[in-house]
């Protein structure tokens, strides 16, 4: 069974109504390691990096204690920023030199840690 955490919603978020998309980005590791590990992001900023204190804490050596930053926007726009890390973080196979935004089924790669991205999805629709 794979394992998920959640990512605590940020204060006053509101639910958006007749969709099928939820707020929520949804990080998968496809890496040996740690291998269908799920973390569901739906709070407005994520720390990711080896330090305990990120919000997620990796046991890569080769990602930074504080490796990159996951912001959501308003219109669940979804952006990952590079925070100076030592070895990069690569979206799609491109080093991420500014802010990029993250889009369905993305490729993220931190270290020899590598995620896919998602939009959580519900089968039924809201009234």
């Amino acid at each position: 069974m794979e394992e998920q955490t959640v990512i605590q919603p940020a204060p006053g978020r509101k639910d958006r109504k007749n969709t099928f998309l939820t707020d929520r980005g949804v990080l998968i590791i496809l890496s040996s390691e740690q291998l269908g590990k799920t973390y569901i992001i739906d709070r407005e900023e994520i720390l990711i990096g080896r330090d305990a204190s990120c919000h997620i804490s990796l046991k890569d050596p080769l990602v930074s204690k504080v490796h990159c930053r996951i912001t959501v926007l308003e219109d669940r726009l979804f952006m990952v920023e590079d925070l100076g890390s030592t070895n990069g973080t690569y979206l799609n196979k491109k080093k991420l030199t500014r802010p990029g935004q993250l889009h369905y089924s993305d490729r993220l790669v931190l270290g020899k840690t590598i995620f896919r991205f998602f939009l959580e999805e519900t089968l039924e629709k809201n009234p």
